[in-house]
């Protein structure tokens, strides 16, 4: 019986340990105080961070007199009667809230959010 050899891995090669790493432009800078093992590391962090500020930007709260259903969380909605830049924009439903009640029956809360690139405020 003949066993084989396992073949060796090619090395890579060794990621710069310190350094400023930048990921995006350098028009409006987010310095992380966090110091990472490598460059794959910083730029992740980095890259996470920048989604998490994105999420959030704008919000928008509604109330809606007759209840829906039909609606759930993350969906795209769009909206209309209000400026024309809350009209223009992509919402997504962050939280939802069905409510029954005897004084104003099946009614529906919004929670809705719109990324920063798909809205622009003048």
């Amino acid at each position: 019986m003949k066993r084989k050899r396992r073949t060796k891995k090619q090395k890579k090669e060794p990621e710069a340990k310190q350094g400023d790493y930048l990921v995006g432009t350098d028009e409006n800078v987010l310095v992380l105080n966090r110091t990472y093992a490598n460059r794959s590391n910083a730029e992740r962090a980095a890259k996470m961070q920048w989604e998490r500020l994105q999420r959030g930007v704008a919000s928008f709260s509604l109330q809606l007199a007759e209840g829906r259903a039909d609606l759930y969380t993350e969906m795209p909605v769009k909206v209309s009667g209000f400026k024309q830049p809350i009209d223009d924009a992509e919402w997504t439903i962050t939280t939802l809230t069905h409510t029954v009640s005897p004084d104003n029956g099946f009614t529906t809360s919004l929670e809705l959010e719109v990324r920063i690139d798909d809205f622009e405020m003048e």
